[in-house]
């Protein structure tokens, strides 16, 4: 009988260990596709959700919106589980690339955003932005700088930065008298001096268009936004079109565009701007082909969104992550950890396909 006990004891021990190593084990993945401007909330919130979370891995993939989307699509198409969350920098897109084809049947427009000019240190003409003796567009049409904004095809900041330049033409010189302004000569024919090339392809990634400007400035055209700060870090770029969270997220040196211009306004903030905005329009790649497809994209508020995909393996967890996101704690992580204000109701366009547990907060 003495022999027995400890025979059992180990057995017992060897099966508590058993079990302890196989439910260690028993990871879940939960994979992200977002916006590259949402890199460093979604890192947080990703440790965040890892904390209450152990046996959850969460795994982010981050680029342009678009590309993000028709990456998501195309794992979809080719057989795969699409991703459990897809995170873009312009709610629109799912609808418009998500909801055709079953991919996505519902949104959540979470968060804004504010377009504004970064810069790196020292960089020519910054100081008189700054201090206001010139214009942020005189510096850049007729000084010898490099400016940097991303593809308009691929990342929503780069069509935005392209309707940027487009309004600031508009405000400060063609529409200039109907905001009781002095018409700006620097401003007149911006978008062409700025941005020159045809409808399709101006503002495309190249890597550097050397068209020649007024004053031998020159445009550097990347992928996507994020790609654009190790430029301005290394002194290599010295301006770039950016969303105010990623400058503040990276401790950029920024300049503010007048509210007509920097797409962060509604028309009850600031009456009328709306339309002024939709007068700014481009178009962008909906599908390579052959042959080739474009879809004009308007001037509009800077709204983000996000959505599970159909079939995606991990619905209840991707629903707990996004509850985690529309939480107190996650307006603290986007909105007062990484300057990016929140919709305050978030907005959802078909609540009754939303998960169960995501219902309650659009009753």
């Amino acid at each position: 009988m003495k022999g027995i006990f400890p025979k059992i004891a180990s057995m017992v021990l060897v099966l508590i260990v058993l079990v302890a190593v196989l439910g260690c084990g028993a990871q879940t993945t939960l994979t992200i596709f977002h916006a590259g401007s949402l890199a460093v909330p979604f890192e947080n919130l990703a440790t965040e959700f890892e904390e209450s979370h152990p046996n959850v891995d969460v795994v982010r993939q981050s680029g342009g919106s678009a590309t993000m989307i028709s990456n998501a699509i195309a794992q979809k198409d080719a057989g795969e589980s699409p991703p459990d969350i897809v995170a873009s920098a312009d709610y629109k897109f799912i609808p418009e690339r998500m909801y055709e084809g079953g991919y996505a049947d519902w949104y959540i427009a979470f968060a804004r955003n504010t377009m504004v000019l970064c810069y790196r240190d020292n960089a020519p003409g910054s100081d008189d932005i700054a201090s206001g003796n010139r214009t942020w567009f005189d510096v850049l049409r007729n000084e010898e700088v490099s400016y940097g904004h991303s593809d308009p095809d691929q990342d929503p900041c780069g069509y935005r930065t392209l309707l940027v330049v487009q309004l600031a033409e508009r405000y400060y010189y063609a529409d200039a008298a109907s905001f009781n302004i002095t018409p700006d000569e620097d401003a007149d024919g911006l978008y062409d001096a700025l941005i020159p090339g045809s409808e399709h392809g101006r503002g495309r990634t190249g890597g550097q268009n050397l068209t020649a400007r007024p004053g031998g400035s020159e445009e550097v055209v990347s992928a996507k936004s994020v790609d654009l700060i190790t430029a301005l870090e290394s002194g290599d770029l010295d301006y770039a079109f950016e969303y105010r969270s990623v400058a503040v997220q990276h401790g950029l040196n920024y300049i503010e565009l007048n509210d007509y211009i920097n797409l962060s306004k509604i028309n009850e903030e600031l009456p009328g701007v709306e339309d002024f905005y939709y007068e700014a329009s481009i178009e962008i790649l909906t599908d390579p082909g052959p042959p080739s497809a474009y879809a004009a994209k308007h001037g509009a508020a800077i709204v983000y969104g996000i959505t599970i995909p159909v079939h995606a393996e991990n619905e209840e967890l991707a629903a707990e992550f996004i509850e985690l996101l529309l939480s107190e704690t996650g307006k603290e992580i986007i909105e007062t950890e990484n300057g990016q204000p929140m919709l305050d109701p978030p907005i959802c366009d078909q609540p009754e396909n939303l998960p169960t547990s995501l219902q309650g907060l659009f009753d």
